[in-house]
C-alpha cells in the first residue's frame, strides 16, 4: 500500500494516544492497528522494532512509535508518531495536575488520596513481582540486584550504581566476547560510513542538547536544571516506565527535594489513569516546579533520548542484536533497577501505609489486580469510593 502522510500518522498515534492505557498493555492495540488495520508494517517489522527498543533506554510504547514512524517516513514520521502519542497524556497531566496543586488539600480529596496511595503500592509491588521474575534464577542477577538496593539506601548515587551493574555482570558473564553471529555479506569498509555517520549524528546530538540546557540555564536556572535531570533520566532508564520511577524519585524527592514523597506518590497515581506512557510523570513535576512551561520542558526532556536513539540506532539494529557484549550489561542495569525499585517501593510502603485500613485496600487492590485480572480503572474507582467512606 502506499506510504501514508504525515496527516495520516499524526491521527492514527493521537487516538491511540488518547485511548491506550496500561503501560506496555499498550502495545497490544498499537500492534493491531499498524499491522492489521492500517497493514503500515509486517507482523515481523513489529517484532523487530520491539526487540530493537527493548535494548533502548526509555519508554518502550513511545520508542514503538516513534520504530513505527520512522519505519513509514523516516525522521519526520519518527517525530510526528511519538509526538502524536504522547500529546493526549500530556494534556491531560497538566490539567490534572492543576486540579490537584490548587484542590488537593479538600478533606474528600486528601481522603480519596490516601485510599488510592495505597494502590500506588499495590501497582509497585505488580510491577516488582513482574521484573524480578524476567530476571530467571540467575544468581549473578540476584546479586547486582541485591548490592544496587544496599548501595542505594546508603545514599549512593544511582547513575554510577547502574553503569557499575552493567559492567560487574558482563564481568560475570566473561568479557566482551564478540558477536555471535557473524553479519553476512558485511564488511568492515561497508560499516565504515556507517559508523562515521553515526559519530556525527551523536555529536551533532549531544551539540544541539548542550545548547538547549545551556540556554535554558542562563534564562532561567532551574529550568536548564530540570531539563538536565530529564534527559539523563531518559537517556539511562532501561526497561520502561515502571523502572523510571525510582530513578525520577531519586532526583526529585531525594535530591533535589521538588516534591515530597506523598506529592510523587500521587503523581504516580495520576500517571496511572492517565492514558499514554506512564512517565507522563514528568509533567507533573514539572508542572509543579515551574508551571506549564517546566511541564513542557520535563516531557520534551525526558523523551527526546529514546526517540533519538531510535532515529540514529535503527541502521545498526543487526549489529546491535549480534553483539555478545549488550545482552549482559542489559542485564545487569535491569537487575540494578529492579533493586532501585524494590527500595521505592519501600520506601513509599513507609510514608503511604500506616494503619489497618490501608493494609486492607493495600491486599485487596493487589488480589483485584494480579488474581482476578481487574481493570485499573474499576480497581481505582472502587478504590476511591472506598476510602470516602473509611477516611
Amino acid at each position: 500500500m502506499p506510504t501514508p502522510s504525515i496527516l495520516n500518522i499524526a491521527a492514527v498515534f493521537l487516538h491511540l494516544g488518547c485511548t491506550a492505557f496500561g503501560g506496555l498493555a499498550m502495545l497490544e492495540p498499537m500492534r493491531r492497528r499498524v499491522v492489521e488495520k492500517q497493514n503500515w508494517l509486517q507482523p515481523q517489522e513489529f517484532l523487530d522494532g520491539l526487540a530493537l527498543c527493548q535494548m533502548l533506554p526509555g519508554a518502550t510504547v513511545v520508542q514503538m512509535a516513534a520504530y513505527a514512524g520512522y519505519r513509514l517516513r523516516r525522521t519526520p514520521g519518527a517525530l510526528t508518531a511519538a509526538a502524536g502519542f504522547v500529546l493526549p497524556a500530556f494534556v491531560l497531566m497538566t490539567g490534572l495536575s492543576y486540579l490537584y496543586f490548587h484542590y488537593g488539600a479538600v478533606p474528600w480529596v486528601k481522603a480519596i488520596s490516601r485510599g488510592l496511595n495505597a494502590m500506588v503500592i499495590a501497582l509497585l509491588l505488580q510491577a516488582l513481582w513482574r521484573f524480578g521474575r524476567s530476571l530467571g534464577r540467575g544468581w549473578p542477577e540476584w546479586l547486582v540486584a541485591c548490592l544496587t538496593f544496599l548501595a542505594l539506601a546508603l545514599q549512593a548515587p544511582y547513575l554510577p550504581v547502574l553503569v557499575g551493574a552493567g559492567l560487574l555482570r558482563l564481568a560475570l558473564a566473561g568479557g566482551w566476547g564478540k558477536r555471535n553471529h557473524p553479519s553476512t555479506g558485511e564488511t568492515a569498509a561497508e560499516n565504515r560510513p556507517r559508523a562515521g555517520r553515526l559519530v556525527l549524528q551523536v555529536v551533532a546530538g549531544l551539540a544541539m542538547v548542550t545548547l538547549l540546557v545551556v540556554g535554558l540555564s542562563h534564562w532561567d536556572l532551574i529550568l536548564g536544571r530540570m531539563a538536565m535531570i530529564f534527559l539523563k533520566i531518559g537517556a539511562v532508564s532501561f526497561g520502561g516506565g515502571f523502572v523510571m520511577i525510582p530513578i525520577l524519585q531519586w532526583e526529585v524527592v531525594t535530591h533535589w527535594h521538588w516534591l515530597t514523597i506523598r506529592q510523587f506518590l500521587d503523581g504516580i497515581l495520576l500517571s496511572f489513569v492517565t492514558p499514554g506512557p506512564l512517565i507522563i510523570l514528568a509533567a507533573f513535576v514539572g508542572f509543579w516546579v515551574r508551571g506549564l512551561l517546566g511541564a513542557a520542558v520535563a516531557t520534551f526532556s525526558i523523551f527526546l533520548p529514546p526517540i533519538a536513539c531510535i532515529i540514529i540506532l535503527f541502521p545498526f539494529y543487526q549489529n546491535l542484536k549480534e553483539a555478545r557484549w549488550m545482552r549482559p550489561v542489559l542485564q545487569g542495569i535491569l537487575a540494578a533497577l529492579v533493586g532501585m525499585l524494590l527500595l521505592v517501593t519501600w520506601q513509599m510502603g513507609a510514608i503511604a501505609l500506616h494503619s489497618l485500613p490501608d493494609l486492607a485496600i493495600l491486599a485487596g487492590a493487589v488480589l483485584a489486580l494480579t488474581v482476578f485480572k481487574k481493570d485499573l480503572l474499576w480497581v481505582a474507582a472502587a478504590v476511591a469510593g472506598i476510602s470516602l467512606l473509611i477516611y
